[in-house]
């Protein structure tokens, strides 16, 4: 029952040792491109926030004036 365990935490800190050091090589190798891909994603994010916040006030500004719109109509009916 305990051999099992250690099996598993031996396991896993093999892989967790193996990711860092896979991480430091494609960090050199390829370091500067990611660095530049990130920048490129980075920014096509924050555009795609700002769109969707401006999308988000267009339709808060929207149901605004409708609703001013319905309350006018109702208070002429009366």
């Amino acid at each position: 029952m305990v051999m099992p365990m250690w099996y598993k935490a031996s396991f896993a800190a093999y892989s967790q040792l193996m990711t860092e050091k896979l991480k430091k090589r494609i960090e050199a190798a390829s370091g500067p491109v990611m660095d530049k891909m990130a920048d490129a994603l980075m920014e096509s994010i924050g555009k795609d926030w700002q769109a969707m916040i401006q999308k988000s006030s267009a339709k808060k500004e929207l149901h605004e004036k409708l609703a001013k719109i319905m309350g006018e109509s109702s208070q002429k009916q009366k």
